[in-house]
């Protein structure tokens, strides 16, 4: 019996050995790796936000004025029918054109019809508006001159010299001043307009 003692002795020590070398018992547990995040995503600049573009405008919108528009209205001689001339033209008194003028949202804000006189002169006053409530911030692009009627049967043909079928457009001459009230009075411009003789004598014959 003390014989076998060594061998015993050297069978747990074998086994402790083997406990130890990894090939017996419960494997210790391991530590986990530590946590690493992912990469945070990059901090992008927003897109600023949409600005529709700055409205046209002439002048200060809130500025209040009067406008008026002129112009003459002529009937253009037989040996100039057919063409854009206006040479040997004659007054038209008596005839009468269409001043229009649109707002802001391009509707017809008002309009006037004025009558020429002696001198195939017209003139037409509007009330008193902001700049800002004509079409664009500009009465050169809200306002727009036709021509009318004309009061003579041997002159009546509606011609388009200057835009008088189209709608002539007016245009800023530096005529201006400021009322009693303070208000500044401008004064535009359009055509001159012409309306056609109905008939001519032949110049030619045949």
């Amino acid at each position: 019996m003390a014989a076998l003692l060594p061998i015993a002795v050297l069978v747990s020590l074998l086994a402790a050995g083997a406990t130890a070398d990894g090939y017996g018992g419960s494997p210790s547990p391991s530590t986990p790796a530590p946590y690493t995040p992912p990469p945070a995503t990059p901090n992008w600049p927003k897109p600023a936000p949409y600005t529709s573009p700055p409205a046209p405008a002439h002048g200060d919108e809130k500025k209040l004025v009067v406008v008026r528009v002129e112009g003459l209205v002529l009937c253009q001689s037989c040996a100039q029918r057919g063409s854009q001339s206006l040479d040997g033209a004659a007054p038209l008194p008596g005839a009468k054109v269409t001043v229009t003028c649109r707002d802001k949202k391009n509707r017809v804000m008002s309009w006037r019809s004025p009558a020429a006189d002696y001198n195939g002169y017209f003139h037409a006053e509007f009330g008193v508006e902001r700049v800002g409530d004509y079409f664009g911030g500009d009465p050169r692009a809200a306002c727009f001159v036709r021509l009318l009627s004309s009061p003579d049967a041997k002159c009546n043909g509606v011609n388009n010299i200057g835009g008088g079928m189209e709608g002539a457009r007016i245009r800023d001459e530096g005529k201006r001043w400021t009322d009693q009230r303070g208000i500044e009075n401008v004064v535009y411009a359009a055509g001159p307009l012409a309306f056609k003789p109905a008939v001519c004598v032949p110049t030619r014959h045949y």
